[in-house]
């Protein structure tokens, strides 16, 4: 089904959010980026959350109650499809913030910007690291931006309330908790003891603090870019989707 959103590239944000980052190096035109904004009729909703929270739980029932499509893991398969690598590397890249994907820039250069160049790929020194990690994100939010235009979507966390803060018809949600709920939580599904579970939660919120800042710039426990904040600990996921799902008529009309 993504395959459908091929053959646009993302714009820079223009309003007062830090400015998404792009390479100046790809033949991509002005008129061919996407707007990230949802046709009238149809609403965006993102997720951002702490790790264990419960945010993904959450946005699979807004998706279901409100019928849009839920859109997490399917980035990143969109992603590593563009560029001809598994979805594992392109996980593993989103995790550690400095990657190795040797080819992309060479494909995003090329006449058809999304070919596998197998000659980049296997010699991926030719291109210098900071340049692989950004072309990689640049790709990433293209593809944000028209999952984003499509609409009808739940878009879960890789920086989305940063690169569509100012969108029209776009609820931006955040879903946090306490540390030791988040623990027990992370426990209760994974079978982890809590010391295994508190490192894995300290870990993965490290590793996400480090993308956003290093990408967008801050962090993502600021209430201004958020529409709502809900307190998983005090709002079971079925409630808290219904929170959600009572906003999305409201969505439908704003920057109408």
């Amino acid at each position: 089904m993504l395959n459908r959103f091929r053959g646009r590239g993302p714009r820079a944000s223009a309003n007062g959010a830090p400015a998404t980052q792009v390479l100046p190096e790809t033949n991509w035109t002005e008129e061919d980026d996407p707007t990230g904004t949802p046709a009238v009729g149809r609403v965006v909703i993102t997720i951002s959350s702490q790790f264990g929270s419960g945010g993904s739980e959450i946005g699979r029932i807004v998706a279901r109650k409100c019928g849009l499509l839920y859109l997490d893991h399917q980035i990143i398969s969109e992603v590593a499809k563009r560029l001809g690598i598994t979805e594992e590397q392109v996980a593993q890249q989103e995790e550690q913030t400095s990657g190795a994907v040797g080819h992309i820039l060479d494909a995003l250069q090329s006449s058809s910007p999304f070919t596998i160049n197998t000659e980049a790929l296997l010699n991926p020194l030719r291109v210098p690291p900071q340049a692989q990690e950004q072309a990689r994100l640049r790709l990433t939010q293209k593809v944000i931006r028209e999952l984003a235009t499509v609409g009808n979507a739940v878009i879960v966390g890789r920086g989305s309330q940063f690169l569509l803060h100012s969108a029209p018809r776009t609820l931006h949600i955040y879903i946090f908790a306490p540390l030791p709920y988040r623990i027990t939580n992370v426990m209760k599904h994974s079978g982890l003891s809590h010391d295994e579970a508190a490192a894995l939660v300290t870990k993965r919120d490290n590793e996400h603090e480090a993308y956003l800042r290093r990408w967008y710039g801050s962090h993502q426990d600021q209430p201004s870019l958020y529409h709502l904040l809900i307190n998983t600990s005090l709002f079971p996921f079925d409630l808290a989707a219904n929170l959600i799902e009572e906003a999305v008529p409201l969505v439908k009309e704003m920057g109408t």
